[in-house]
């Protein structure tokens, strides 16, 4: 690589280091909390999430009963949606939102926060077991926490930040560390293996290169498919799946159920045979008619199974099926996307969480070697950032502007908070050039 290419990159490198460096931290830390959601939950929530099966093979209680037991013992919300039981030891799931909330239209969540809570009914005696408010559960609790520090949708542009420029620093860093070929006189693939005894300083750089690209596919599945859900870069990749036809089929609106003279809206319990019928072999989650001309909607509950996605618009009253799309219907970015985001989240099993686990760890060790690296080379008294002055960019070939700018420019809209955050370092870069005196550039500064 050119060395005034090989030095600006490096700049870029400690510039997005020091930007980044506290939210990966946060992120990753807040990341392994929430991989480690399904254990924590099967401790904390056992008396509420699960039965005892009856040994005489009763059958459940009419799903209807279910749902009103739970509504008689909480009258003053209103219903959102029911997972029934799908395992024999499962309980029934019955999500409420306070009826003011609900009223105002708030919906389920407030400011990105769920604000309703989970009724736990046993699915054979159709007794309460007990409600929780829905972000006291660990896992929504972590989440939320991983996404938003708590704070709601107006803090989701921070890990949006990190994640950006994490993306930067693993690219620059890639660069930076791409060795020679033996071939060429250098080390080849044995560059993957750290040195030891010659320089610690060298030791911790190969560690702070191999461990991040050991878990390189990891992180970058996880940095990737986190921007495709985040505030702003998660609107524009939505609207770019749309401009290409990719987006996720979805009900048209306006789906209405047409009652006869006479007709009765289906139970609960039809609706879930029906669904259960028909659908894969995966856990549903029923959402009911909102007013006379409503529709039922049904949906997979489970996330990780995504072959077994499916969604189905059902008329309150014939049963008819308005609108139904599945695994086959979904067009390629959007299937990538719904193995994406599970795997994201841990939910495809122990290896899935191990894997996760692994790539947090090496994103808080990439911090910390980054600034041991820095703390050795530091001279006493000063930042030691990488130099890159007016004449480095004087010397940078005409050919590198022409695609650098274009992919500057591309990453800057596809991920508008990097833009932003990028134009502010530019600009404090300019100050700096046109503030420095004309001395010659020397190898650190």
């Amino acid at each position: 690589m050119n060395h005034t290419l090989h030095r600006l990159f490096w700049r870029i490198h400690f510039w997005a280091g020091l930007i980044s460096a506290p939210i990966v931290i946060f992120a990753a830390l807040t990341g392994l909390l929430y991989a480690l959601s399904p254990q924590i939950e099967a401790r904390l929530y056992a008396g509420l999430d699960h039965v005892t099966a009856p040994a005489n093979a009763t059958a459940p209680r009419p799903l209807d009963q279910q749902v009103a037991a739970a509504l008689a013992e909480h009258p003053h919300e209103a219903l959102r949606y029911v997972v029934p039981a799908h395992g024999a030891t499962d309980s029934t799931q019955v999500y409420l939102q306070a009826a003011h909330a609900h009223h105002q239209g708030k919906g389920e969540h407030d400011h990105g926060l769920p604000t309703g809570s989970i009724v736990y009914v046993n699915p054979y005696s159709a007794q309460v077991l007990g409600q929780l408010p829905e972000l006291q559960r660990f896992k929504t609790w972590s989440k939320k926490l991983h996404s938003s520090a708590l704070q709601g949708d107006g803090w989701r542009w921070l890990i949006e930040l990190g994640a950006s420029w994490m993306l930067v620093l693993f690219a620059t860093g890639l660069v930076l560390w791409w060795p020679k070929s033996q071939a060429q006189g250098g080390p080849g693939w044995r560059a993957l293996w750290p040195r030891r005894g010659s320089s610690k300083r060298l030791t911790w750089r190969d560690l702070h290169a191999s461990i991040a690209i050991a878990l390189g596919l990891v992180t970058l599945t996880v940095l990737v498919t986190g921007l495709t859900w985040a505030q702003h870069s998660g609107d524009n990749f939505r609207a770019a799946q749309q401009a290409l036809g990719q987006g996720t089929p979805k009900a048209p609106k306006g789906l209405r159920s047409q009652p006869a003279d006479g007709s009765t809206a289906l139970s609960w319990q039809v609706v879930h045979e029906q669904v259960r019928a028909q659908a894969p072999d995966i856990a549903v989650q029923l959402t009911p008619p909102s007013g006379a001309d409503g529709v039922w909607r049904a949906e997979n509950f489970d996330r990780s199974q995504p072959t077994k996605r499916f969604t189905r618009v059902i008329d309150a009253y014939s049963g008819q099926t308005l609108f139904r799309s599945g695994w086959d219907q979904l067009p390629a970015l959007s299937k990538a996307t719904a193995v994406g985001i599970p795997f994201h989240r841990g939910e495809f099993g122990w290896w899935n969480q191990v894997l996760l686990i692994l790539a947090a760890l090496a994103a808080v060790f990439s911090v910390v070697s980054g600034l041991v690296m820095w703390w050795m080379r530091r001279p006493r008294g000063a930042l030691a950032a990488p130099q890159v002055n007016r004449q480095t960019l004087r010397q940078l070939p005409t050919r590198t502007w022409w695609w650098l700018l274009p992919l500057v420019g591309a990453l800057s809209l596809a991920l508008p908070v990097f833009g932003w955050s990028l134009a502010l370092f530019i600009g404090i870069e300019v100050v700096r050039l046109l503030l420095e005196k004309k001395t010659p550039m020397s190898s650190a500064a």
